[in-house]
């Protein structure tokens, strides 16, 4: 039955989750306790102009003269080119006297320009996915013209802007921290390069695309994609070019769009892109720390280097030594960097040495002095962490009580302890710091249990200390993350943010995309830690939903499916591995043993 009750005054959000709103201003107060942002309100006008069916739209069509152009939204934009499926609309156009081209009501589709940040500064970016009204005005005159309220910029645009104002962050002053800061001084600095154009046009649609009501988007994300795939193909085979900033940030922005995308092969995507920016970081040198822009691109790809690389146990290429051979400007970051880079070499030899069949006196040896140096490189993050300075010391701020199982998952916090810290991105540097010491402690359970063959290894002394520091390191993740997702204190406790974004009207870096892209991989470790609780799993795996969900980065996706546990799991392939071995030496010693039997019957 058709409603054809009172429309709802509620705020945004209230009708969006189908509850009763209490209309209080300037905001509600169940918005103000579930601890959300009230969007605000629809105005009186559009409450009075919401009947817009195509009854009445025909009804109303029908009081105007038949020769007078009548425009709608559509005809504003390329929107009504992406969906295959929805017919397609005629659209007037109004020839000016004056000139002999075609005057199209609307916003020009050109491509951003600087100027255009100041344009689109205002737009509150949350908003960018949601439907403009088609609501009318007549205005008088000797011509009948339907103006739409609300102008609806070019899907390009609103993509771009959207993308710009969750996952770029511009550093500002001389200790903040950016997040694909490169892109603006390249794009935006007069740069005609069209390869670098085309991969954030990919990346900026597929971000646009996760957003609600916008997956008929993600085909035409992936059309984008492909081409600036092939073009970047063609540069790289210019040695001119492959050395260029704008092909490395593309390169770069490719393995972005395999993070937000929701292929299955994302994953396995988003490691080749990577080890192609490491190739093309490889050949453009150290002089590429010369300028600001080719020294935040390395720094971006050192990091998303050194993740996948303790995510996938490999060796880091070209060594430590040629990767922190220079000094940052920051030391306390510069000095972290460089031990995260030796977790990466360390889990690379453990896959090596923890599957040591034999027991000789050699592998004993092998084994403990792996062991040792697992044991210094964690010495060294706690001698790290005792020197750091006071601002990167955080505080708790709040306590929370226990939370019903059933809500657990969906909760803003886990149960217990809330951290504060004065820059988030001193947090991601936390984390990911607390994530490698994760996989240092695995190190010495595998070696541990290598050489205590035969035994239990969960009855050892170490196990039960390791279990103990490892807690603790979950704790830390847990209780940091919060913050990341835009949960505040009621007092609305101030977090320092010294940097900002290109576009958009809000400055808050908590809830934005970019923080997602921090807090992905901490929160996996943590996930799936032996040493996590089942309540820290169950709300961790919520986070990783969120992140895919609401952040709109569909890697976390793939990591909820990703059945490892760890030390268990890798302990347990290194025993199966050893086994196998031996089976085939005894395989391969009965084969022999077979073979001269043979031989000695045929003499």
């Amino acid at each position: 039955m058709v409603n054809t009750g009172k429309p709802s005054r509620g705020c945004h959000l209230c009708r969006a989750r189908r509850i009763k709103c209490d209309e209080g201003k300037p905001s509600c107060v169940r918005c103000q306790r579930s601890k959300r942002e009230c969007p605000g309100y629809r105005d009186d006008f559009e409450l009075k102009l919401r009947d817009q069916t195509q009854a009445t739209k025909r009804k109303a069509s029908a009081a105007f003269d038949a020769s007078t152009p009548t425009f709608t939204i559509d005809s504003y934009g390329p929107i009504s080119k992406i969906g295959a499926s929805r017919p397609a609309k005629k659209t007037n156009t109004l020839k000016n006297p004056n000139t002999s081209s075609a005057i199209r009501p609307g916003i020009n589709p050109s491509p951003l320009k600087p100027s255009s940040f100041s344009d689109y500064s205002l737009i509150e970016a949350n908003s960018l996915a949601s439907p403009v009204p088609e609501t009318g005005i007549e205005l008088s005159g000797p011509t009948k013209l339907i103006v739409p309220r609300q102008f609806s910029p070019p899907i390009d645009q609103r993509a771009t802007c959207y993308f710009l104002s969750n996952f770029v962050l511009l550093p500002r002053g001389q200790t903040a921290k950016g997040n694909l800061d490169f892109i603006i001084p390249i794009v935006f600095g007069g740069s005609t390069e069209t390869t670098l154009n085309l991969a954030l046009n990919a990346v900026a649609y597929v971000a646009f695309a996760n957003q609600p009501n916008a997956k008929e988007l993600l085909p035409l994300a992936d059309s984008k994609y492909v081409t600036a795939l092939n073009q970047i193909n063609k540069d790289l085979q210019d040695a001119q070019k492959a050395k260029q900033d704008s092909t490395l940030a593309a390169v770069f922005l490719l393995s972005f769009y395999e993070q937000l995308s929701s292929h299955p092969m994302s994953l396995s995507g988003w490691l080749s892109h990577i080890d192609g920016a490491v190739a093309l970081v490889k050949a453009r040198g150290k002089s590429q720390l010369d300028t600001k822009i080719g020294r935040s691109l390395f720094d971006a790809v050192r990091t998303h280097m050194t993740v996948e690389c303790i995510s996938r146990s490999r060796y880091i290429k070209e060594g430590v030594d040629w990767w922190t051979s220079f000094a940052s400007e920051d030391k306390v970051q510069h000095e972290v960097s460089v031990l995260n880079l030796k977790v990466a070499n360390l889990r690379a030899e453990s896959h090596q040495i923890c599957t040591l069949e034999a027991h000789t006196t050699e592998n004993v040896e092998r084994v403990l002095n792996h062991l040792r140096e697992a044991e210094l490189i964690e010495k060294q993050y706690v001698e790290w962490y005792d020197n750091l300075p006071s601002k990167w010391t955080p505080r708790v701020v709040a306590w929370i009580d226990d939370i019903a199982e059933k809500y657990l998952e969906s909760a803003t916090c886990h149960p217990g302890r809330v951290d504060a810290y004065v820059e988030l991105w001193m947090a991601t540097t936390h984390n990911v710091a607390r994530a490698s010491r994760l996989f240092i402690l695995t190190t010495i359970l595998r070696c541990t249990a290598w050489l205590s063959a035969g035994v239990d290894y969960r009855l050892t002394p170490e196990y039960i200390d390791i279990s103990r520091q490892a807690s603790l390191l979950i704790d830390d993740i847990i209780s940091s993350v919060p913050f990341f997702f835009g949960w505040n204190t009621e007092d609305n406790l101030p977090v320092v943010e010294n940097s900002y974004f290109p576009c958009g009207n809000n400055s808050k870096i908590g809830g934005k995309g970019v923080t997602g892209v921090w807090a992905i991989w901490p929160v996996f470790a943590a996930a799936a830690s032996d040493f996590a609780t089942d309540s820290q799993r169950l709300w961790l795996r919520g986070r990783l939903k969120y992140i895919a969900e609401d952040s709109g980065i569909r890697q976390a996706e793939a990591l909820l499916q990703v059945p490892t546990r760890y030390p268990s799991t890798f302990i347990y392939k290194d025993q199966t591995m050893i086994e196998d071995i031996k089976k085939a030496n005894m395989v391969s010693m009965a084969v022999d043993a077979a073979h001269k039997q043979n031989i000695a019957t045929a003499v």
